[in-house]
């Protein structure tokens, strides 16, 4: 009986043994899998490189799965670059994948420079060989020749449209130069990047080719993530500015004008532009001469336009829409009047600051606007009575508490629309926004019909059509098409 239970056990202690052997062996004929067959990177710039995308492979099995070796196609030459377990590599042998777990598998890409002015098309392969088996993971980038700033200052210059411009480590057009850029040209910028005007800027886009001002991340991802780079700034010495027809967005502020110590005027005439998803101000402005009309300041994360310390203003036929942006609280109203700023400035020891600087705000008006948000009062004056403070909100839809502005007071309002919903087409789809009139918008014939008229540049709208066909124009940046 004893010797029939030491054998027993034994034999007990020889199968879990050998269990345990075969749960952990190493199979070469285990089954591979792939969480994709394709790698896709959107536009990439050449020489600068992409963002990192990954996928994951898979052993199926209840092994141990080695795989041979794992490889880029191209070698050493593609333009694509591994990272596996850690390593960075184009190539790796014996890799094992414990029984029903995963790896993952890093890919990033760069693209040489061409020399083209159209996109680029480059392909490789990520190869497995299980036991001579090979199988394989497509990789495909699409890519971009640019014109490269990195930290320049440049003369007198015109940017055309046969590739786009990348703007690192800022860049600046010197005084008492022009940089024009044409139709349909798309400057990007890499993140905190800004554009300095000591200058002269003219931006000449048009209905059809308007000139784009963005970040240079172009995955789908990021066409909504605000503050990707910096500002058009123009210095309080920049004078005949011109932006007609652009698009500028995913900013830390769409543009600064002027600067809080300096009582330089500078100039800018804004107009048929689109200002959206900007991580601080829309409008960032101090003591300037700015006229912005038949443009759409929306989604920022404080003010859509702060017009600070003085100035004279004018914004006609203008919407705004703020209903702040993604991953952060909204703060502020959207629309800042203020003939006062307290500055952070160094004071003789080294240390910050704050310096009252004030200035006169000899206009700031707003006539056949709308001026709406997701804030319950989307204004805000601040002023002191030995500066001039005037300002006139004119024909416009706004978003205010009543009892905060007295309706009576007729030299600073008139014909207001208060808090209806301006009813755009769509205004809550961040990736494709139309904040052109609906049927039912309360905007609509809502303007003044001589103010449009006196002003040849006002008869057509944002997108070329005609705001006087009825002879009542609608409120906004838009004229509602039936």
């Amino acid at each position: 009986m004893r010797n029939t239970l030491i054998i027993s056990f034994l034999l007990s202690f020889l199968f879990i043994l050998l269990q345990c052997r075969r749960d952990n062996q190493t199979d070469e004929e285990g089954e591979l899998g792939f969480s994709t067959d394709t790698v896709t990177f959107d536009t990439v710039f050449t020489t600068i490189g992409s963002t990192t995308l990954h996928f994951k492979i898979y052993n199926r099995s209840n092994n141990i799965l080695r795989i041979r070796s794992i490889s880029l196609a191209g070698g050493s030459q593609s333009f694509f670059r591994l990272n596996i377990d850690g390593e960075a590599t184009s190539s790796v042998t014996n890799v094992d994948v414990p029984p029903d777990d995963s790896l993952y598998i890093f890919v990033a890409v760069t693209v040489d420079p061409q020399n083209e002015d159209n996109p680029l098309v480059v392909k490789d392969s990520v190869l497995f060989d299980v036991n001579g088996t090979l199988r394989d993971v497509k990789l495909i980038a699409y890519g971009q020749d640019v014109h490269l700033i990195n930290g320049e200052i440049i003369g007198t210059e015109t940017w055309t449209a046969n590739k786009p411009y990348l703007i690192y480590n800022s860049m600046a057009v010197d005084t008492g130069n022009t940089l024009t850029i044409e139709p349909g040209t798309s400057v990007y910028f890499h993140s905190g990047s800004s554009m300095i005007i000591w200058g002269r800027l003219v931006v000449n886009g048009t209905v059809e080719n308007p000139v784009e001002f963005r970040n240079d991340r172009l995955e789908h991802f990021y066409d909504v993530v605000a503050g990707q780079w910096g500002t058009i700034y123009i210095d309080p010495i920049s004078t005949g500015n011109v932006i007609d027809h652009a698009i500028i967005r995913n900013s830390l502020a769409g543009i600064q004008i002027g600067y809080p110590s300096d009582y330089q005027i500078p100039e800018l005439t804004l107009s048929n532009s689109i200002i959206q998803n900007v991580s601080y101000t829309g409008i960032y402005a101090f003591g300037a001469n700015l006229t912005v009309y038949n443009t759409v300041i929306a989604d920022c994360a404080s003010a859509a336009a702060a017009l600070l310390r003085g100035g004279s203003y004018r914004f006609l036929h203008c919407t705004v829409n703020n209903n702040g942006v993604l991953a952060a609280s909204r703060s502020g109203a959207s629309i800042i009047l203020s003939n006062i700023f307290y500055n952070p400035e160094l004071d003789e020891t080294g240390n910050y600051v704050y310096v009252r600087r004030t200035g006169d705000l000899v206009k700031a008006d707003f006539h056949n606007c709308i001026l709406y948000g997701n804030a319950v009062h989307e204004f805000q004056f601040v002023h002191t009575e030995t500066n001039q403070f005037n300002y006139r909100i004119d024909h416009c839809l706004v978003r205010a508490s009543e009892d905060s502005i007295d309706t009576g007071d007729s030299e600073h309002y008139n014909a207001l629309i208060f808090n209806k919903d301006p009813e755009f087409r769509e205004s809550t789809d961040r990736y494709h926004p139309d904040f052109s009139l609906d049927t039912l918008s309360p905007a609509q014939n809502a303007g003044d019909p001589v103010l449009t008229g006196a002003f040849p540049f006002l008869e057509n709208d944002l997108t070329g059509q005609s705001r006087m066909l009825d002879g009542m124009p609608d409120l906004g940046a838009f004229e509602r098409r039936e």
